[in-house]
């Protein structure tokens, strides 16, 4: 899967091609992170999202994956980013919901 994440990578794309369906780096993090490997996930979310930027999955996934090693100020800021292009108020997504969550718990109180 690495070898395939890294060859997408390198392979330029067409401008007028459609981009890939699910980038493989994104792929290699969700792998990662079902294996139980969130430091080695979070570092293929992050390649990912300098090439797909505001993508869904790759944010909610760094974001979980900062989760679970702990990296609140990360986790924080990927969730941020995926409330901020995907809160429609109407959605239902269970990723969306988990974010805000998180969120509303970081939140210092005010006296």
């Amino acid at each position: 899967m690495n070898a395939a994440a890294d060859r997408e990578d390198k392979t330029e794309k067409h401008p007028v091609t459609p981009g890939e369906v699910l980038p493989a780096m994104e792929l290699l993090g969700d792998m990662l992170l079902q294996m139980n490997e969130p430091g080695k996930s979070l570092e293929a979310y992050e390649s990912d999202l300098k090439k797909h930027p505001n993508r869904f999955n790759g944010l909610y996934g760094a974001g979980l994956a900062a989760e679970r090693i702990n990296k609140p100020d990360k986790t924080n800021f990927y969730f941020q980013q995926l409330v901020g292009i995907a809160n429609s108020g109407s959605s239902n997504r269970p990723e969306l919901k988990a974010a805000k969550l998180f969120l509303k718990k970081r939140k210092p109180l005010v006296n």
